[in-house]
């Protein structure tokens, strides 16, 4: 085994030097960068002047921002952060604000906010206090909502309110992305709502890999009529790593709730189950890490360029250097916050798999064979 693996040993030392820096606010990952914006702020403030409206409405919605950044790095509630910190603290973790659809008058101030957060500064302001976070972001999840009423079942065909609700709540922002399938003829034939019901695998994994995605089944079924509906909800979430995830929601309709609020409220629900689940998996302790040597296979520079980026769009990577190059492979030194395992689990939500063979640490393109021609397998 070791012989096969002489050659890469042979590298070190052709390309010393040469460091990149992925923390500590030298750089900071395009990934990290969404990961610490929070838009879609509405803030409606009067006072006794515009001026006074304006800076009200404006600490409102980077108060409101913070609230909502912590919500989501964290396992606290919506409203946990209220409190935390002052407006000054907040203040010095803006990075910047924009703000849209401004709406003045002589004693009002409306506007529309997103507001861009200093990850560094964020970090450190939940390690003083010592609360665990997370910052992997899950590979995106694409819901196949099926709609059952009244004996009614559909995926494809119109109407679907579940369908309708999850378009209103979806979304790349936060720790687990959220999109839904187009509902064109190659879904269609991709996978039926049986198939998606029985959890047929095939199936799945083509749909799966049509969108570049895991895939939860979410399955609602109506119950009741006119004020007195419900909706229960089992959601099964298959990920290539391991067993299917499954859990329930189940939401009553409120005084004065349409069947649209109630499911949207219960997708809502959903995709905080989602969140949390995987931030559950993935809190790190960044007062912990490790160091590990990788040796990368690569087709060329072109390629080593892309799996560089993707190596640096991970927060829970301290420090990288390369230590050695050639046409074939990269061998890099890297630190990183958390442990093996959470380390391996954040490669893998960028395709790259982690593997160790007797001393070494290999990384490698998921679905690649590069490892086993390096080494040389047939």
């Amino acid at each position: 085994m070791l012989d096969r693996l002489k050659p890469i040993h042979l590298l070190a030392g052709m390309i010393t030097g040469i460091f990149v820096l992925v923390s500590g606010g030298m750089a900071t990952s395009a990934a990290a960068q969404d990961l610490y914006t929070v838009s879609g702020i509405h803030v409606d403030k009067s006072a006794a002047s515009a001026t006074q409206a304006r800076d009200a409405a404006l600490a409102s919605g980077q108060q409101i921002a913070f609230s909502r950044l912590i919500s989501r790095l964290t396992l606290m509630g919506p409203g946990a952060a209220a409190g935390m910190a002052d407006q000054n603290t907040i203040i010095n973790m803006v990075r910047d604000f924009g703000v849209t659809n401004e709406k003045t008058s002589s004693v009002r101030y409306i506007a529309d906010m997103s507001v861009r957060f200093k990850p560094d500064q964020v970090r450190q302001f939940l390690q003083n206090r010592n609360i665990p976070f997370a910052e992997t972001i899950a590979r995106k999840v694409l819901i196949l909502p099926v709609f059952s009423s009244q004996g009614y079942t559909s995926l494809w065909d119109d109407p679907n309110p579940w369908r309708d609700a999850w378009s209103r709540v979806s979304g790349e922002s936060g720790l687990v992305p959220i999109t839904l399938p187009v509902g064109d003829l190659d879904d269609i034939s991709t996978i039926s709502v049986e198939q998606a019901q029985s959890g047929d695998q095939a199936a799945l994994d083509r749909i799966g890999q049509r969108y570049g995605a895991n895939v939860a089944v979410a399955d609602a079924e109506m119950s009741g009529t006119g004020d007195a509906q419900a909706v229960d909800i089992s959601v099964t979430r298959y990920d290539a790593s391991g067993a299917p995830q499954v859990f329930g929601v189940h939401e009553s309709m409120a005084a004065g709730e349409s069947v649209a609020d109630v499911l949207q409220r219960a997708a809502t629900d959903v995709r905080a189950q989602l969140e949390n689940s995987w931030k559950q998996a993935n809190m790190i302790d960044y007062g912990a890490g490790g160091e590990l040597m990788l040796f990368i296979p690569i087709t060329g520079m072109d390629d080593w360029a892309r799996i560089e980026n993707r190596l640096e769009n991970l927060p829970v990577i301290k420090l990288m250097r390369v230590v050695a190059m050639s046409r074939r492979e990269v061998q890099v030194d890297v630190e990183f916050a958390g442990t093996t395992d959470q380390f391996r689990v954040a490669l893998a939500q960028q395709n790259l798999n982690l593997k160790q063979i007797d001393q070494l640490w290999f990384v490698e393109p998921s679905g690649s064979d590069r490892l086993s021609k390096l080494m040389g397998h047939p």
